[in-house]
C-alpha cells in the first residue's frame, strides 16, 4: 500500500509542477508590450465611452468592460486591469463633484481614491483634479506598476498625450 500511495503522491506533485509551468498563467505586465496594450485599451475607451461627459459609473464601466473584453490586441490577462483602471476613475462622477485624491496614510503610503473636493481636503489629500488627465486613479504612463499618486516624484497628477480617462 505505501509505494503505491508514493506513486501517487509523485504523480500529483509532478501534475502541479506541470499545470503551474503552463505559459497562460502570466499575469498582466509580465510580457513585454502588456503596459502598451492597456495605454492603448484605455485610449480607445476614452474616446467610446467618453468619461468627461459620463453621467453614470456604472454605465462608464459596463462601456469599459465591453471594449476592453472585445479588444483582440489586449491579452486576455490584462482585461482585468483595464476594467480596474475605469472602475477606479471618477468618470460618470464628475458632474456630481467626484475627483481623484491623493490620500496619505498613517503608514506613509499614498493611495489614490475617488472622493469629492470637500471630502479629500478633510482627510487632508490632494485633489488630482477633474479634467480627462486626471479622473483615474491608475497612471496614465504606468498604469501596470503605479497609481496617479505616485506616478511623479511630487506626488503631484502627471498627465501624458493623449490621456485616457
Amino acid at each position: 500500500m505505501s509505494s503505491s500511495r508514493a506513486v501517487l503522491s509523485g504523480a500529483l506533485a509532478v501534475s502541479l509542477l506541470v499545470l503551474s509551468a503552463r505559459p497562460g498563467l502570466a499575469k498582466c505586465g509580465d510580457n513585454a508590450g502588456d503596459e502598451q496594450a492597456v495605454i492603448n485599451t484605455r485610449k480607445d475607451i476614452e474616446t467610446m465611452c467618453h468619461c468627461a461627459t459620463s453621467t453614470n459609473h456604472g454605465q462608464f464601466v459596463k462601456c469599459a468592460k465591453g471594449i476592453a473584453n472585445g479588444d483582440q490586441q489586449l491579452p486576455k490577462n490584462c482585461k482585468g486591469a483595464v476594467i480596474k483602471c475605469a472602475a477606479h476613475s471618477a468618470c460618470g462622477k464628475i458632474a456630481k463633484g467626484g475627483v481623484t485624491c491623493c490620500i496619505t496614510g498613517k503608514n506613509g503610503q499614498t493611495k489614490c481614491k475617488i472622493s469629492t473636493t470637500d471630502k479629500c481636503a478633510k482627510k487632508g489629500g490632494s485633489v488630482g483634479g477633474t479634467d480627462h488627465m486626471h479622473t483615474s486613479c491608475c497612471s496614465n504612463t504606468h498604469p501596470l506598476t503605479q497609481d496617479s499618486c505616485t506616478a511623479s516624484p511630487s506626488g503631484a497628477f502627471v498627465g501624458s498625450e493623449p490621456p485616457p480617462f
